[in-house]
């Protein structure tokens, strides 16, 4: 059974997902599905989730817009955590039914996207759960489904099933899914990413001269840290002016943004595996070790010992899922 993060604990592994294909499949659901996966091992600086593009008889499959994406044959799957299915407008596989209700079978998490859950409803796959689905087709009719709990919310992860009524919708339902699993502070430094990604440029040459002296103040004393009266003294304004600088340039305090500077400095000294625990903390600032593996864990969602002489993500994450277990038995999402 995959366990939540919590302090103290050791990672879970990673989570182990299946993307099952099918022919004229909705690219643009699927890549909404699959960047919140990405950005998650991104942030956390290991791979926290794993994916396979997956389909009935492992061809190359064409998405409703035409573009060509290789899959693998789903029997011949490495072992799966979750299977979301994925539909297209050829629902007539001869193999389909019987697919579905032997997966819904499985000690896995089965999922659909958007009106693919209403496959998974024909077969009785979602009886008992609670389910968000889109409009049936005209050719449903939802008084068959008498046995179905659907609920009022773009998404639903109810135990081991998993449900959304589109594309927009997607993004959440992964975001619960990595929670479940990996914690909801890994979520909550994905969505402050992506904030911080949608405010537009501020060119350095552009901003207040006063907010570029600050930053280089703070890049230069990241070991002796500087306190954030001291910057202000020093830069002979306010501390309240100094800090309306920051929330109006970069959305956030000078103490948050001087502290992020000091983590990612951090890590780079890890990945360099040059120096031991206690160096890396004091030249980035922390006095004390356990406050540096605190802000650290609530930062990157890991110890700083699990990024010590680690490779990025995007060089490693191939190879990490090609080392996956062929013999591993997959596990049942949790409750």
């Amino acid at each position: 059974m995959l366990q939540l993060t919590e302090a103290g604990r050791p990672q879970p592994p990673a989570l182990r997902i299946g993307f099952w294909l099918m022919d004229t499949f909705d690219l643009y659901t699927l890549a909404n599905a699959l960047e919140p996966l990405r950005l998650a091992n991104q942030l956390a600086g290991r791979t926290v989730c794993q994916w396979q593009m997956l389909s009935l008889d492992g061809r190359q499959l064409n998405a409703s817009n035409g573009i060509a994406t290789a899959t693998a044959r789903l029997d011949l799957a490495q072992p799966l955590d979750v299977l979301i299915l994925c539909d297209g407008d050829n629902l007539h596989h001869p193999d389909l039914d019987r697919q579905l209700r032997h997966w819904a079978a499985q000690p896995i998490g089965l999922g659909a996207l958007g009106k693919a859950g209403w496959l998974l409803a024909q077969i009785g796959a979602l009886n008992g759960f609670r389910c968000s689905l889109p409009e049936p087709a005209p050719s449903l009719t939802f008084a068959a489904f008498s046995e179905l709990t659907p609920v009022a919310a773009p998404f639903c992860v109810d135990r081991q099933r998993l449900t959304c009524v589109g594309p927009q919708a997607v993004q959440g339902l992964m975001h619960e899914l990595l929670a479940r699993t990996h914690g909801r502070g890994l979520i909550l430094r994905m969505e402050k990413h992506a904030a911080r990604q949608a405010r537009p440029l501020l060119p350095t040459q552009n901003a207040p001269a006063k907010l570029q002296a600050t930053l280089a103040l703070m890049n230069e004393h990241l070991s002796q840290t500087l306190g954030i009266d001291e910057l202000a003294e020093t830069l002979g304004i306010s501390r309240r002016h100094l800090e309306r600088l920051f929330k109006c340039s970069l959305g956030c305090s000078p103490s948050r943004h001087y502290l992020d500077l000091r983590l990612q400095r951090a890590r780079q000294l890890l990945r360099a595996a040059e120096q031991p625990l206690p160096a890396v903390a004091r030249e980035c600032g922390f006095v004390s070790l356990q406050h540096f593996f605190r802000c650290y864990r609530q930062y990157f969602g890991a110890h700083p010992r699990d990024h010590v002489g680690a490779v990025p993500i995007a060089e490693s994450q191939r190879a990490l899922m090609l080392k996956a277990p062929a013999s591993s038995r997959a596990s049942p999402l949790p409750h």
